[in-house]
């Protein structure tokens, strides 16, 4: 596996590097990340600044690219990283070695670290539908997104914890992200569900060319639907993500979330998370997608699976235990 140290940070435009020779007290953190190009690589690049900043127990951090979740289940597994940054429904799949997870089996060996940005749900109605909550959606033409994406599973996802299903609306429209805006604009469709980090340009280009508004994901089901889907939880979309947002939006995100093994010392884990939070303002400076991530939800939101016990001790030491 290619590991970075984070010294070509283009994406944070910083400098940050392992330098000089790893001494017996010393050991390089590989935190597996994602494409460079994405939002995993500069968040696991951001981590690894501020341990890179605090050097507990002389010890450093490197970024290791990936192609996402499963690879880096697998780096996780063979033991080619430490830690790895993970979507919080791959981490239970993981878990339990299911869908995408089969091949190699259960892991139970795997364990979150900490939360950290999410990827929330936009619900975007075109002018004049009369769409003001989801129980609106009910008999009107929604876009869910092509079968098997990201964006049709989250939509399916975000029905369910309405308490609505596919069968209440007109028949489902499958049209690809790209499509939507136009879709909504040329009153083709009157809906449709835009997953990703906010702002996305694609629901940006509906809300700035013809003005759709955006729907806040309320239902007095949520609450039961995130007690048996824990991975997911509750997110807002602030005030003037998009112009037709005049007030936060309620919303519903998927986490993304760090994760290690039993295999790493409780210590490696404990001052990691030290780092974090002695370095948090700044942390959350370092990418835009980190922009508002506060120290509670980092403790708990998203986080489906077995806390390492190295962040066990920290969070309760910290008062920020479940």
């Amino acid at each position: 596996m290619r590991v970075i140290t984070f010294a070509a940070a283009a994406a944070l435009g910083c400098a940050l590097s392992v330098t000089g020779a790893l001494g017996a007290d010393r050991h390089t953190l590989v935190i597996g990340s994602g494409e460079v190009t994405g939002f995993y690589f500069p968040t696991a690049g951001a981590l690894c600044r501020v341990v890179n900043k605090e050097h507990p127990h002389g010890s450093s951090c490197a970024v290791a690219p990936s192609s996402g979740s499963a690879a880096n289940v697998a780096a996780l597994k063979t033991g080619d990283t430490d830690f790895a940054i993970l979507q919080s429904r791959a981490a239970v799949l993981a878990v339990a070695g299911g869908e995408g997870f089969k091949e190699n089996g259960p892991m139970p060996e795997l364990r979150a670290v900490m939360s950290l940005h999410g990827e929330a749900v936009a619900v975007l109605a075109r002018q004049g539908s009369n769409i003001e909550n989801l129980a609106d959606l009910k008999g009107k033409r929604v876009n869910l997104g092509r079968p098997g994406s990201f964006q049709r599973t989250m939509a399916e996802m975000v029905l369910e914890a309405a308490g609505l299903s596919e069968g209440d609306l007109a028949p489902a429209v499958e049209l690809d992200l790209a499509e939507q805006s136009a879709a909504l604009c040329e009153g083709n469709i009157d809906a449709a569900f835009f997953t990703g980090i906010h702002p996305m340009p694609e629901a940006a280009a509906a809300v700035d060319e013809c003005n759709s508004t955006l729907v806040p994901i309320k239902a007095r089901s949520l609450d039961a639907y995130l007690k048996r889907n824990p991975w997911m939880s509750r997110g807002v979309l602030r005030k003037g993500t998009y112009d037709s947002a005049h007030d936060d939006i309620a919303t519903l995100q998927i986490k993304a979330v760090l994760a290690t093994t039993t295999r790493v010392p409780a210590e490696d884990v404990y001052d990691l998370l030290k780092s974090v939070h002695a370095n948090f303002p700044a942390l959350t400076r370092l990418h835009p997608v980190l922009k508002g991530l506060n120290k509670s939800e980092t403790a708990k939101d998203g986080i489906a699976i077995k806390l390492h016990e190295g962040a066990e001790k920290f969070y309760s030491e910290a008062g920020l235990a479940k």
